[in-house]
């Protein structure tokens, strides 16, 4: 009986079938399918398991089991052949790493992209923006990148959507609740998965999102180099994490500043969208300017210029001369609503579609990306701001 006949008596894929961590399985993979040939289970030429084989063997993904192959097959272990399938090469190259990955240039890396609102991509402005930033780092190493959408439906179909495309890496934009879900069985299975923004903050997955804190404190201190003292924020009561960290912070600096900081200050929006858009929210905003006689408003996202845009055009308001403003958000309909380009704190969007399609492309090549990152929002002047020239009374 020859070695080959005889491992394979003894089960040569045995060693593929033990659990594999929720992070680092294609390398774990990788280093088990070269013991496996090592050990003489398979000879030179003779055909290897196909990817579906493998994935069935092991357990693991598609995705997964592709990353794997794609750098065994870098380093010679395997090669493949169009129509015939994958067989075992000359094992030329050393035993595969965690610290080893592979070329894009030899290898094209597929990055999928998780749009940020499938059910209203008419709205969607977020998606756009970040892609600007993510394609020219896709082009520049050679990655495809592919906009995923649709998967929005039962956790099986979308993970079996996945599987088909198998991308190498997954970049969330999405805000969808079930797509929390989706990212969290993807990441366990193996799958490289980077979110974009604040949502999903409970996941353990690397993200790249604006600087919350940093911005608000960015906007409170421009708004007061104008001389205001009373300044208002004006937010929607969305459940969000950036929300309430963008909350504290104006309380924060107010308080750094030596200004009134009480929470009198602070207009909550309604969140429900019948309530949020009915007359009685406007009279609400005009009544809580009446009451905390604010000079000047941050607007802690584009959603407050809808109320006071709507007071401009009653002729109930005219800012800058009876209220300053300021938005946190290039949402285009921040302009749109207030009739002129505000003074305003854009959010970093094509910059974090840059971080992130490069932390992708290093994750596949080994480099494990930090847990977070967090980039600055950039001020620009508007005709919203000035000196507060008077005080409603």
């Amino acid at each position: 009986m020859n070695t080959a006949t005889s491992n394979r008596h003894h089960d040569p894929l045995a060693p593929l079938r033990g659990a594999y961590p929720s992070r680092g399985a294609a390398d774990v993979l990788c280093e088990r399918v070269a013991n496996v040939l090592t050990a003489g289970g398979f000879e030179i030429g003779e055909r290897f398991l196909t990817d579906d084989e493998l994935a069935e063997t092991t357990g693991l993904s598609r995705s997964t089991v592709r990353r794997a192959i794609a750098v065994l097959r870098a380093q010679g272990w395997l090669h493949s052949t169009a129509g015939r399938g994958t067989f075992v090469g000359r094992r030329e190259g050393p035993t595969p790493s965690s610290d080893e990955g592979r070329s894009p240039a030899s290898t094209s890396l597929r990055i999928g992209v998780l749009a940020y609102s499938v059910s209203s991509p008419e709205f969607d402005w977020f998606t756009p923006s970040v892609m600007r930033g993510i394609q020219p780092v896709a082009a520049e190493t050679h990655a495809r990148v592919e906009l995923i959408g649709g998967l929005g439906h039962a956790i099986d179909d979308a993970l079996a959507q996945l599987d088909r495309l198998a991308p190498d890496a997954l970049i969330c934009l999405s805000v969808n609740p079930s797509d929390e879900l989706l990212l969290r069985h993807a990441s366990q299975r193996g799958l490289r998965c980077l979110i974009a923004g604040t949502a999903f903050p409970e996941l353990d997955v690397p993200r790249v999102c604006e600087d919350n804190r940093g911005g608000m404190d960015m906007v409170v201190r421009k708004v007061a180099e104008q001389g205001h003292r009373r300044i208002g924020l004006m937010m929607r009561r969305w459940p969000g994490a950036w929300l309430l960290k963008r909350h504290e912070q104006w309380h924060d600096t107010l308080r750094d500043l030596g200004f009134d900081h009480d929470e009198g200050l602070m207009h909550w929006l309604p969140n429900r969208d019948e309530a949020y858009v009915a007359p009685s929210a406007h009279d609400a905003v005009e009544a809580w300017f009446d009451r905390a006689k604010p000079t000047a408003v941050i607007c802690g996202h584009y959603g407050p210029t809808l109320h006071l845009g709507q007071l401009i055009r009653q002729r109930r308001l005219t800012t800058p001369a009876d209220l300053s403003v300021a938005v946190i958000d290039q949402h285009a309909d921040a302009t749109k609503m207030l009739g002129v380009r505000p003074a305003m704190a854009s959010l970093p969007l094509q910059e974090i579609g840059r971080t992130l399609a490069r932390q992708a492309v290093d994750w596949c090549r080994g480099q494990t990306p930090p847990s977070l990152t967090r980039l600055p929002m950039t001020w620009a002047d508007g005709a919203t701001l000035g000196p507060p020239a008077k005080v409603r009374p």
